[in-house]
Order: C-alpha cells, then structure tokens, then sequence
C-alpha cells in the first residue's frame, strides 16, 4: 500500500506536469540558470524533502530546497514561493497571454490603411502614364499621378522602419507575459503589430487589463 508521503509525492508530480510546466520552466531558467531553449519542455521527475528533479530539452536538473524541508506539509508553500521568486527575477508578469486578439474599431480602421499602403506601393511598376490608373489620379489625388507615386515611395522605407522598431518593442511586451517567441500565437500578435503600429500595444494592454481585472476578481 502506497505511504501518505509517497502519495502526496506523486500529486505533486503529476500536479505540476500537468498544470505548471510554465513554472517548471522558470525554475530551470532562474535556478539553474539554464536557457530558455534548455528549459523547454520541461517535466517533474521527482521531488522530496531536498528538491525537485526536472527534465527538460537541457538535460536533467536538479533544483534544491535551500535550506532543505523537514515535512511534506512545507512543499506546496515551498514550490510556490520559488515559482513566485524565479518569475519576478526574470522580469516576467503573471498574466499570461495565450491567444490572439483581432485588432476592432480604431485598430480595424488603421490596419485597413496601412494594407491599401502597401497594395499602393507593390501597384507603383503598373502606374504609368499608359495605365488605367493614371487619369483616375490625375483627376482625383492631390498632385495628380506624379504626386501619388512620389509620396508613396518618399514614405515607404521611413514606414518600414518605424513600424519594424515598434515590432522590436513590442517583443518585450509578448516575452513579458509568456508568448514564446515563433509560436503561432507570437507571429499573429508581431504581424499584426507590424501592420497595424501602436493600437496593437494598446489593445494587449487592454487584454492585460482584463485579465489582471478577472484575476483580482477571483481573489476577492
């Protein structure tokens, strides 16, 4: 017959492999000092009054209890306090986003302009006084079809900058609340943050705000 201590062992196993691999992660990245790539995948192998045992793409860990335990009854407390210490020590938030959220309204409106920018852009070769399009914008863009052409290839690269600076920035955001970078959640928010510029930092502040709001929520 399996002891109390060895059931609680395996709770915790199989707790933590099942609801925590984030956690098991940090403990690796800050602990252990292992990168992020060597602390992927990581999984509880065993732990006990001194420590936790993880394995991950990295290797095996060994991550101790510093000063060791005297009771199984001190390892939840324990294992929390140090998921809570690793995460503040790698600067990262305990709101974590896990999906994509559409840009709406304003945020629409604005990744609508900067598409019909591009599609400008990529059609200059074909605007030429021989094209359809010429006479329309002779008539109907200010400065007629030279003006269009010189004011879209005047802006194109100081665009292209700018907005791949704000994808830059934007990284710490995603990496600060547990978006992995290549993931497919991570290409949906940086496209569209290129695309669509500073209303994407909005709008994850705002899925931010909701969840830190539905967490505080949930404590009351």
């Amino acid at each position: 017959m399996e002891s109390p201590d060895a059931a609680r062992k395996n709770r915790i196993v199989s707790h933590m492999n099942k609801d925590h691999t984030r956690e098991l992660s940090y403990y690796l990245r800050h602990y252990a000092r292992a990168s992020a790539s060597a602390a992927s995948s990581p999984e509880m192998r065993d732990v006990d009054l001194q420590g936790m045992r993880i394995a991950a793409r990295g290797g095996d860990f060994t991550i101790p209890f510093e000063p060791a335990l005297t009771s199984w009854a001190d390892v939840k407390s324990r294992i929390i306090e140090m998921a809570v210490t690793a995460r503040e020590a790698l600067g990262l938030s305990d709101i974590v986003i896990t999906s994509f959220t559409p840009p709406q309204g304003f945020g629409a409106v604005v990744v609508s302009a900067v598409v019909f920018f591009f599609f400008c852009s990529a059609a200059l070769p074909w605007v030429v006084p021989e094209s359809p399009a010429w006479p329309l914008l002779e008539a109907g863009f200010p400065g007629g079809a030279k003006g269009f052409r010189w004011i879209v290839k005047t802006i194109f690269w100081p665009v292209m900058g700018i907005h791949t600076v704000e994808c830059y920035l934007f990284e710490g955001r995603l990496k600060k609340h547990g978006v992995e970078k290549f993931t497919g959640v991570w290409w949906a928010w940086q496209a569209c943050c290129f695309v669509e510029g500073f209303t994407a930092f909005k709008r994850i502040d705002a899925v931010v705000a909701q969840k830190r709001a539905e967490k505080d929520g949930k404590k009351e």
